[in-house]
């Protein structure tokens, strides 16, 4: 592809969309090439189209002038590539102004977006229009998208937090400029297109989650009728070992229902690191948290080796018996305990109080940290949670934003999914952890309940991405954990674009099959080339 195959694409492009929706100057490209990897990649330009026509008219310039193009809905991937195609020199599309909540049905409980709408978006228009329905977010922020974390397959905290199962109907254009619409979505008057996710026929949805084989322009998406009663569980453990009882009590909590929320066991450094930074001053610069400080911390903020939140939602008779299960099921293990709205607001009283005597110290950060789950548990978003994205970054300016990449944060995730044994979490642990501190890193980690059978286990290499030497580092670090993982047998349910060539690496048959799919949808391979199609698979 040369430069001047490029401008061709760009002045038919300028001419659809407008110029100020072709972007393709210097201060752009460095913008959309910023990445909270060790490397980013950089785009050929960045196009911001505002229908599905104008979509249809880029694929159709790709396809003359051989550009791929990549998809992203708002560009907040942090960790797993930010706003970054897998590859340079490919055309970025971002869908920010594609942004219209399309519909949303109050009596049957759902909502159908395009990929541009935000989590504060859909929060906002769900309170200002009393609509009385939450939906589950993440801890990604209020910008960033409800679309591109749901067709990651990503998860947040309500009973409705695995994103992908909670979904009906979606519109996807083709390489070719087709128009797809699954489940009953393509007949003309189908009245169930957005309550019954099956459709008749072959179920075609989950093919455009984690592909490159169509832009998906609409999704409906459940919502969760806001409960009649709403309280927060939060408990504790001292010791490391004590994941394996964790998770062995919660275990038949989810299977039988009683808690049917997701459940987040964060380790005592992912915590410290959620209400401040890496303590430089204490440790003279070095690396990793020396282990007396870190139980220093964990004693001054008192909470666990392991810290469990979830939720419970329903009546009040519902939430009574759901409790006394809970309790009964923990008490050799950990007291719980139970928080509503005026337990909290009595709490950021005497919090308020505390600071203004002076004597707060890390309590009132331990308490924004618990507003902030808390808020999440009832589909609220927050930014409280960029602070843990920033905990090696050492030039930092949250005044003027929060987000990881105007910091220059380094950050990589590693997600892993385990069976739900004790076995397999206290296992997992004792992988990855020596792998961490080989390389000088704290061990991140948070494990979630996401199914009534399945965790998955959240990794983050934090590194100060000024440091060349701790860049490299990070590097290395990330690929002995995968390589670790993957040999151990726990799979990630989502990578990195650095990490795309690994996945046919003990795999036989199924990306073959995914090959074949993507030159029968994309016989140009047009649509985010690499994106899932491992290189060794690539035609």
């Amino acid at each position: 592809m040369t430069e001047e195959i490029v401008k061709l694409a760009i002045s038919e492009w300028e001419a659809v969309l407008g110029q100020k929706n072709v972007l393709y100057d210097d201060a752009s490209i460095n913008r959309y090439s910023r990445s909270t990897l060790p490397q980013g990649t950089t785009p050929a330009a960045i196009l911001r189209p505002g229908s599905v026509e104008d979509i249809q008219s880029i694929l159709k310039t790709a396809t003359k002038y051989s550009i791929n193009i990549y998809p992203i809905s708002r560009g907040k991937n942090w960790g797993y590539g930010d706003a970054c195609a897998v590859g340079d020199g490919q055309a970025i599309i971002d869908l920010g102004r594609m942004n219209r909540i399309v519909e949303i049905d109050p009596v049957l409980a759902y909502a159908v977006i395009e990929p541009g709408v935000t989590q504060l978006q859909l929060h906002k228009y769900l309170k200002e229009n009393k609509i009385p329905l939450w939906f589950d977010c993440t801890g990604a922020g209020p910008e960033a998208s409800v679309f591109g974390n749901t067709l990651e397959r990503g998860f947040g905290h309500t009973p409705y937090g695995d994103h992908l199962l909670n979904t009906c109907g979606m519109e996807v254009v083709l390489s070719d400029g087709r128009v797809l619409k699954t489940g009953f979505g393509h007949y003309s008057n189908a009245k169930a297109a957005n309550v019954f996710r099956w459709g008749i026929g072959p179920y075609l949805d989950g093919l455009f989650t984690q592909s490159n084989f169509g832009i998906v322009t609409k999704l409906g998406i459940w919502l969760m009728p806001e409960p009649r009663c709403f309280n927060a569980f939060f408990f504790s453990v001292p010791e490391e070992k004590d994941i394996f009882s964790v998770v062995e009590a919660l275990r038949p909590l989810r299977l039988q229902g009683t808690v049917r929320s997701l459940v987040h066991i964060a380790n005592d450094l992912r915590v410290i690191s959620s209400f401040q930074h890496y303590p430089w001053e204490l440790t003279n610069g070095a690396t990793p948290l020396p282990e007396e400080l870190r139980k220093k911390l964990r004693r001054r903020g008192n909470f666990g080796a392991w810290n469990v939140t979830g939720a419970l939602y329903g009546s009040k008779g519902q939430v009574a018996s759901a409790r006394n299960e809970i309790s009964n099921a923990l008490r050799s293990l950990a007291k719980v305990k139970f928080i509503n709205d005026t337990k909290l607001t009595i709490a950021k009283k005497i919090g308020d109080f505390c600071q203004f005597l002076g004597i707060a110290g890390e309590f009132v950060g331990m308490l924004r940290s618990l507003e902030s789950v808390y808020n999440l548990l009832k589909g609220v978003p927050t930014e409280a949670f960029f602070h843990g994205t920033l905990w090696r970054t050492k030039e930092i300016n949250t005044t003027v934003s929060s987000d990881p990449l105007d910091n220059n944060a380094g950050l990589m995730w590693l997600s892993p999914v385990l069976p739900m044994t004790g076995a397999a979490a206290l296992e997992l642990n004792d992988i990855v952890t020596p792998i961490f501190k080989e390389y000088d890193f704290e061990p991140l980690i948070t494990i979630t309940l996401i199914t009534e059978r399945a965790m998955a286990c959240v990794m983050t290499i934090s590194y100060n991405r000024q440091d060349p030497i701790e860049t490299e580092k990070a590097t290395l670090c990330y690929d002995k954990l995968f390589d670790a993982i993957m040999k151990a047998g726990y799979i990630p349910y989502r990578i990195g674009i650095q990490s795309m060539n690994k996945l046919a690496k003990g795999s036989s048959v199924f990306w073959d099959v995914v090959d074949e799919i993507k030159r029968t949808l994309d016989q140009h391979q047009i649509i985010a080339k690499g994106r899932y199609q491992p290189k060794s698979r690539r035609h």
